[in-house]
């Protein structure tokens, strides 16, 4: 997991080439040429928080709602959508999950143009799809998802540069691999280790694009640290949740200079809770980019923390690279 964590700026890099920039253009060509008026999006796991990521990027970028459909949709329920014009992005590191491949099948059928955003360009979600964007991450080991995650999300934020025309948000994208290799990461780990390590539970929040990271971390602190983690939007946690939120509990505040995490953060605080504040220092580059910053420093503060519970980050108990759901 931490080699995988290291590629991370080289992995980013890929999606800048000519070959990987071609592709991505093309892409946004074609889904500006059918012009949705909603996007779908499609997935599992880490896949669906990169999708949770990209559906704010889409929504504040290009104005289109977006909205994520269940595999047991097609799977179990054996429902038809009425999706012609549409189009979805299938987001699935593998491109192996039999649920999402049929749930992809069923959208294509149904007039639906699917994108398949996959780490295994030939796989049968990709043969399945209408438009295959591979994210170039290159071989991922270890079970937890790192790079593959970044990378289907930077591929997304690509797609939604080239289809906007938002070249600020290009020009970030372009510079990305050399922010995270230096100084895109600020240190949390010591601040991470301090909050989570001998804890049974956390919460983590976020906001817009910064929700998807708040999940993402919550099921890495889930899956290798045996952490009781739950992700909640910094508004939706004072609705209910807040209420155990006191004594020490810890939060992770997922924060950049447009998070809104203010009021969260000083009422949380008020009433006893840890609030580890995570995203603020450095430079800002583009709201659309600024969440996903400090995601290679927090997989590492996790990675941390796994080992110092005596756990292997690298291949958690119960777990397999790939799971097969209905």
């Amino acid at each position: 997991m931490r080699r995988e964590i290291d590629e991370i700026p080289d992995a980013v890099a890929r999606l800048a080439s000519p070959a990987s920039q071609e592709r991505l253009r093309a892409v946004a060509r074609r889904l500006k040429e059918l012009d949705p008026g909603v996007v779908l999006t499609v997935g599992r796991g880490s896949s669906d928080h990169a999708a949770t990521y990209l559906k704010y990027a889409i929504e504040i970028a290009l104005g289109r709602p977006v909205a994520s459909i269940g595999p047991s949709i097609a799977t179990v329920y054996g429902a038809k959508l009425h999706v012609s014009g549409l189009v979805a992005l299938a987001v699935s590191q593998s491109g192996g999950s039999g649920d999402l491949v049929t749930l992809a099948q069923s959208l294509t059928r149904g007039g639906c143009a699917v994108v398949a955003v996959t780490n295994s360009a030939r796989s049968p979600l990709a043969e399945s799809a209408t438009h295959v964007v591979d994210v170039a991450a290159g071989p991922e080991r270890a079970v937890a998802a790192t790079k593959s995650f970044v990378n289907s999300v930077v591929a997304g934020l690509w797609i939604v540069a080239f289809w906007s025309g938002d070249h600020d948000l290009e020009a970030a994208l372009q510079s990305l691999p050399e922010t995270l290799r230096h100084g895109g990461e600020e240190p949390v780990g010591d601040e991470v280790l301090t909050a989570l390590g001998k804890t049974e539970g956390a919460v983590v929040i976020g906001r817009g694009p910064g929700l998807g990271i708040a999940q993402e971390t919550a099921l890495k602190l889930i899956e290798t640290c045996g952490i009781h983690a739950s992700a909640y939007s910094a508004a939706e946690v004072l609705h209910g949740p807040n209420a155990i939120l006191k004594s020490g509990y810890p939060v992770l505040a997922l924060a950049t200079a447009e998070s809104g995490l203010d009021q969260a953060i000083e009422r949380l605080s008020r009433q006893g809770a840890q609030v580890t504040v995570i995203g603020r220092a450095g430079r800002p580059m583009h709201r659309l980019v600024d969440p996903l910053l400090p995601l290679p420093a927090l997989y590492r503060a996790v990675e941390q923390v796994s080992r110092a519970r005596g756990l292997s980050p690298d291949a958690p108990s119960f777990l397999t690279k790939e799971t097969s759901t209905l």
